[in-house]
């Protein structure tokens, strides 16, 4: 089963307490369909500029991973720049560059639409999701990421996506700055009653992630043994893997979401092992059912 993820492709800076790397490919896309590969087929939407490797497209298709909505315009790949003081911390950003992906319209090819019954808004501008929202048929399950750039100044055009999607993942900063409660259940009631969305994913970082729905609330664990290097691209890695174990699975129930979280946090937990996407590119299928199984007897989902 395939799965449309639309968002950035960049090249990052990236410098952590491990080390300092330069021009890694990155961005929502490539670690969302890195991730998902395992289990599906992630058909991309995103742009590039000239400057991007051809090569890096042959690495993406040998994962299984569809480029034809991946267009390269003329100028320069979308680049960022982050410093992490330490690698639990939110990284001081040194540099954005949005080039090419300034100007991003979202394109979803049709043969994208065949044998598909998920999409995933990774983080990107809300009018450019509420876009591609309104060319989308009403029975897939639309899941979505966001930020806190885009909750302080796209607020009006952000309450309406949340309407018309099925879930949302963000961290507990994210949560805060929407909902502007001081406690949790305060904050979860307020997205319950505000929004139509039928399910709610807080990140916690290290301390794992919360599954929420109206009236029920679930915490899945992290791998606690991962040597942390950078994480960058973590809580993408993260979407990837839970919404490519929803895509394998034959209906989308608060249980499969329970077992893809832990299976997205088994994946998240190998990409912050190295820089960039390097440990998703060379992941076998037998190192990350270990840790799959692992952490579903820690967080007892038989």
């Amino acid at each position: 089963m395939s799965i449309i993820v639309v968002g950035s492709t960049a090249f990052d800076d990236i410098e952590t307490p491990k080390g300092k790397k330069t021009r890694v490919v990155g961005g929502s896309c490539i670690y969302f369909s890195l991730a998902a590969s395992f289990l599906a087929k992630p058909k991309i939407v995103s742009v590039v500029g000239n400057d991007f490797s051809k090569q890096f497209f042959s690495k993406l298709n040998k994962k299984n991973i569809e480029t034809s909505g991946l267009i390269v315009k003329n100028g320069k790949t979308f680049s960022w720049g982050g410093k992490y003081k330490s690698v639990s911390e939110d990284p001081e950003t040194k540099f954005t560059n949005l080039n090419v992906f300034e100007n991003f319209e979202p394109f979803i090819p049709k043969s994208y639409y065949l044998a598909n019954k998920i999409i995933f808004l990774a983080n990107i501008d809300p009018d450019l999701q509420n876009k591609v929202l309104d060319t989308v048929d009403s029975k897939k399950f639309i899941g979505m990421d966001t930020m806190n750039f885009w909750i302080l100044s796209k607020r009006k055009s952000l309450d309406k996506a949340f309407n018309r999607i099925d879930l949302l993942t963000i961290n507990e900063l994210e949560l805060g700055l929407i909902t502007k409660k001081n406690s949790l259940d305060k904050s979860l009631k307020y997205i319950f009653d505000k929004y139509s969305l039928k399910y709610l994913i807080v990140k916690k970082g290290s301390a794992g992630s919360l599954l929420a729905t109206k009236n029920e609330l679930f915490w899945i664990p992290c791998y606690p043994f991962a040597d942390m290097v950078d994480p960058t691209g973590a809580g993408d890695s993260f979407a990837g893997g839970l919404f490519s174990y929803l895509a394998k699975s034959n209906s989308i129930t608060k249980k499969n979401i329970i077992k893809g979280m832990i299976y997205g946090s088994s994946i998240a937990s190998f990409t912050i092992e190295s820089f960039g996407t390097d440990k998703l590119f060379k992941l076998s299928k037998k190192e990350l059912g270990i840790r799959f199984r692992y952490l579903t007897k820690m967080a007892k989902i038989i």
